[in-house]
């Protein structure tokens, strides 16, 4: 049984090890996963968190504070030509325009609860994306 649910997982995840949600997908990656757009030929990828200074819940602040994260997106299936653009939590930018779609930063778990509390492979970042 444990072989099967495995087998599954793995198939689910295309042969790049890709997540392949569609346009207009709401969806989440961890730092390092990337997605596939396949009908946009794009791909994309989270690379990390540059700075998080979000007003952790156990503190008070004087404004609720920004975080910057950081994507990498190419061509799809030749991703000759990457680049690597930052997105924010409470600032703009928080949509990156990629040719026929836009990828939208909808939000960043896990939210801090202290200063300096995340863990930076922690981080998940939810995305969506649009048709322009």
């Amino acid at each position: 049984m444990r072989f099967l649910i495995l087998a599954v997982a793995v198939a689910g995840l295309g042969c790049s090890g890709a997540l392949e949600p569609e346009i207009g997908d709401e969806f989440e990656l961890r730092v390092g996963r990337s997605v596939i757009f396949e009908d946009a030929g794009l791909w994309v990828a989270f690379l990390g968190v540059a700075e998080d200074s979000r007003c952790p819940t156990r503190v008070q602040c004087v404004w609720a504070g920004d975080a910057l994260v950081l994507v990498e997106t190419a061509p799809y299936p030749d991703a000759g030509d990457s680049k690597t653009d930052t997105l924010h939590t409470h600032q703009d930018p928080k949509v990156l325009s990629l040719g026929a779609v836009e990828l939208e930063l909808v939000g960043l778990d896990p939210y801090p609860e202290e200063p300096g509390s995340i863990e930076a492979a922690d981080y998940v970042a939810r995305f969506r994306t649009v048709a322009r």
